[in-house]
């Protein structure tokens, strides 16, 4: 969910003027929109020092489980496939398409996970959803072949014996290896180890509760951040969406600007992963941008980028959501209406070529898949 809209703006995207070093990182309203990249900084923390004593206390406890039991143990259902001229959607369970607490963000899926495209033998998407409150995230982790589905909570260890619980937006996700990258709209990216799953006593607690009893806010199983990408830059930026690019050399991770109008800057940002290690490629515990835009779409809700290619979804208030296909260097296409009011997040599957989104409405919380081949570009 973001700021209240605006009125909507009538934009175009273009590549066509060359990069300066002369170009600041914060101006948009110039006519040169590349930026030089070596503004846009990340700095690797420190891996949290209490994962490695609770993941041997949950070992011990023999609640250390793989992330498939999150797929072989779902208790959620989707509706049954609908499909229109553009896509094929599924509906969250009632409770879930309509509760006012919870609000879906992001969308990955094992095809980000793993070149493959499934994950332990599972083909399915996870989903951030973030409370009302921003006070926690909880994830989904979603079966395609069943169209069922399980939540988790999202945990920080914060000692060496307890966890709690992670108070971000959670904006978007994206699953790479045995990581799970969130977004955290003023602060950079989290992420989170699925190397880690705890299953837990179901309960209204967080944390330890007693001697070897640990409880989440009645959820079964919890997911611990390990480490976090801290924004160093000297200018704020607007950490609102988070995509993967398995189509590039090296893979790319993506990271973009949700504004409500033009008349601040709204910038799409790129850095380069490490597929050995699951993390971005540092100078030292640096990493910086590869490319860095001023995209100028407002309320702009996810992104992702494939074959060099940008698809971009946004939100018109009540009114059905757009989505762009942009080519670099061309101007980018608006294929008005094309979504379901209010969509989110991006992902992309190369496998059929698929791009999978989201939907946040009360009552309208679609997941959505669609051919690229229906996204026009200019």
């Amino acid at each position: 969910m973001k700021p209240p809209l605006f009125p909507l703006l009538t934009l175009l995207l273009t590549l066509t003027i060359p990069f300066t070093n002369a170009q600041p990182p914060t101006n948009c309203a110039a006519s040169r929109k590349l930026l030089p990249p070596h503004h846009f900084i990340l700095t690797e923390q420190p891996d949290n020092p209490n994962l490695t004593t609770l993941s041997t206390i949950f070992t011990s406890l023999n609640r250390r489980v793989p992330i498939s039991i999150l797929f072989t143990t779902t208790n959620r259902a989707l509706s049954n496939p609908t499909t229109t001229s553009s896509y094929t959607r599924w509906t969250f369970q009632s409770g879930d398409n309509t509760t006012p607490k919870w609000i879906p963000q992001g969308i990955s899926s094992t095809a980000d996970a793993l070149d493959k495209g499934t994950y332990e033998g599972h083909d399915g998407w996870v989903i951030s959803w973030h409370r009302d409150d921003d006070k926690s995230v909880r994830v989904s982790f979603v079966n395609r072949k069943d169209n069922t589905y399980r939540h988790a909570l999202l945990v920080y260890p914060h000692m060496e014996d307890d966890f709690t619980e992670v108070p971000i937006h959670a904006g978007g996700v994206v699953w790479y290896g045995d990581t799970l990258w969130v977004v955290d709209t003023r602060r950079g990216v989290r992420v989170f180890d699925l190397g880690n799953v705890w299953e837990v006593d179901v309960g209204g607690g967080i944390g330890k509760v007693g001697e070897g009893r640990y409880e989440a806010r009645e959820y079964r199983f919890v997911v611990p951040q390990v480490r976090w990408y801290k924004w160093t830059g000297a200018f704020p930026f607007r950490f609102s969406y988070i995509s993967l690019d398995r189509t590039a050399t090296p893979d790319t991770l993506m990271v973009g600007e949700y504004q409500p109008n033009t008349t601040v800057p709204i910038r799409m940002v790129q850095y380069p992963l490490d597929y050995t290690t699951r993390r971005l490629r540092m100078d030292g515990r640096v990493a910086t941008a590869t490319w860095a835009y001023c995209v100028g779409i407002e309320r702009m809700q996810g992104a992702v980028q494939a074959d060099g290619k940008v698809y971009i979804s946004r939100s018109n208030g009540a009114s059905r959501g757009d989505m762009f296909g942009w080519v670099p260097g061309k101007i980018a296409h608006n294929n008005e209406g094309f979504f379901p009011r209010s969509p989110e997040d991006l992902s992309y599957d190369k496998r059929g070529k698929k791009l999978y989104g989201l939907t946040e409405h009360e009552g309208q919380r679609y997941i959505i898949s669609t051919d690229t081949s229906k996204v026009k570009s200019d």
